[in-house]
């Protein structure tokens, strides 16, 4: 009983609800040649990049994390085997959450002429963003009333989580719109259709408390908070009683739609010395390569589930006594909670109707610079935007910010070793590795302290190419006519 009141309380300070969240970032490959249908996904125009005439990417997934909200920690319970255990982080700062997951279904990449490239495919993605101001939480912490007491100088309260998943299919173009002796450029565009899997926001705001000095226990009462939270109503269409397959259906069938679109641009600098040699293939031994591109400007579409509510102020004598009250074991459920916020706040409302989310809309800046035939080095620097945030400012944020990457590459084999920045001024160090049709990689190599383990993250894809070499071509000896 006391771990669950520890769970509650935590959560409802923090507005935290469970989800998975999803990214783009095969940060290994970034600017590569060799990223085939994986570098569509953070620069249209590098479909034309590649020397290859197609690739498939059968699967992908990547998965990122960055927190300091808890920390995972492997365990003997009972003196046998391991287990991993996920703990709460203590003390007095502000609490952050970024995750992020992206699932690759058949992402195809296609030359159709030296001029020209398609891409088409399908992804499963999401994106979770949750912050909190300053707050102090021990594991000791039991009810309310004394959370209150251990942050009177923690006011105001303010606290959010967004998250949002969706199912999306894709179609890219890339065109060629210069060829000239000393340089290339070529443009991309890629549009994107969605449907809505699950939306879930929750926000705590001004929340404000004062004390009450008592002779045997002082009481801390709530002054005034603001509270909303929303989630997709085809969530409340699953029915256990049902089969899954009948879930599935009906809860894909009462998702919503949406669209996103990404534009990128390349500028490459072609090696003057295989020019010299009239090397058809000069645009893939380049000295300079430069992208830009504007992603995932868009937004998922939900509709606001039943339990959905919106709330501002308190009722008189709302304190950590009544609250632990109102708040105890008997809350099973999102509607017995829901009842017992009503009981408790001045104004209360259900929202209906529509509710978008925005994906995490970044401008990307890449520059890659070819040292030897092998040899490269690549620099990363992305910018999130909040372009299309709704009225209620529901968005979410990507986490990268600068990444630097050496490589040593060829078709076949790959090492690679990202050097990266985040937003919130975390530092990794990853390495990935390329093996025929695998790539294999690290955010973060998962070591250093117990508290560490949680961020990072790793990708996986196979993807399947051409099976003869690209040899490198001679340059031609063109005789001088007599």
């Amino acid at each position: 009983m006391k771990l669950m009141k520890k769970a509650f309380l935590h959560l409802t300070v923090f507005v935290c609800s469970m989800g998975m969240s999803f990214g783009q970032h095969y940060q290994a490959v970034h600017g590569s040649n060799f990223a085939g249908s994986l570098g569509v996904m953070n620069n249209p125009a590098s479909a034309l990049s590649s020397p290859l005439s197609w690739d498939l990417t059968v699967f992908g997934l990547q998965l990122k994390n960055r927190t300091n909200f808890f920390y995972l920690e492997k365990y003997k319970p009972s003196g046998k085997t391991p287990q991993l255990a996920a703990w709460i982080q203590n003390g007095e700062y502000q609490r952050k959450l970024n995750t992020q997951i992206n699932i690759n279904l058949l992402n195809a990449r296609i030359r159709t002429s030296n001029r020209t490239a398609v891409s088409f495919g399908m992804n499963i993605r999401s994106s979770v963003q949750g912050r909190s101001s300053t707050y102090n939480f021990v594991d000791s912490i039991l009810e309310p009333n004394t959370f209150l007491k251990v942050n009177m100088n923690n006011q105001p309260f303010d606290a959010f989580i967004t998250g949002s998943s969706w199912a999306e299919a894709y179609g890219s173009v890339a065109l060629n719109l210069m060829d000239k002796k000393r340089f290339i450029w070529n443009l991309g565009a890629t549009a994107k259709a969605n449907r809505g899997l699950s939306g879930v926001y929750a926000q705590i705001s001004n929340g404000k408390f004062k004390e009450y000095v008592r002779p045997v226990r002082n009481i801390y009462e709530v002054t005034a908070v603001d509270l909303r939270y929303g989630y997709s109503a085809n969530m409340d269409e699953w029915d256990p009683t049902k089969g899954t397959g009948t879930n599935i259906r009906k809860f894909l069938a009462n998702s919503e739609r949406g669209a996103s679109f990404d534009l990128g641009m390349e500028l490459i600098i072609k090696d003057q010395q295989q020019v010299e040699l009239f090397n058809n293939r000069s645009q893939y031994n380049y000295t300079w390569k430069f992208g830009i591109s504007l992603l995932d400007l868009g937004y998922a579409n939900y509709r606001h589930g039943i339990e959905s509510i919106a709330t501002s102020g308190v009722k008189p004598n709302i304190n950590g006594i009544s609250l632990a009250r109102k708040f105890d074991s008997t809350v099973t459920s999102l509607e017995v909670m829901n009842d017992s916020i009503q009981t408790a706040v001045g104004q209360f409302s259900n929202p209906t109707g529509n509710f978008r989310i925005s994906h995490p809309t970044r401008m990307v800046f890449n520059v890659d610079r070819q040292i030897s035939d092998v040899v490269y080095l690549n620099a990363e620097l992305s910018l999130p935007l909040g372009l299309l945030a709704s009225g209620m400012g529901l968005k979410t944020r990507d986490m990268n910010f600068i990444t630097i990457t050496p490589r040593r590459e060829s078709q076949k084999y790959g090492l690679y070793l990202p050097l990266s920045v985040n937003m919130d001024g975390s530092v990794w160090i990853g390495a990935a590795a390329k093996a025929g049709p695998i790539l294999f990689g690290f955010h973060r190599v998962p070591i250093g302290t117990k508290t560490s383990y949680q961020n990072g993250g790793a990708y996986l894809a196979y993807t399947i190419s051409p099976s003869e070499k690209l040899r490198k071509p001679k340059g031609k000896v063109i005789k001088c006519p007599k």
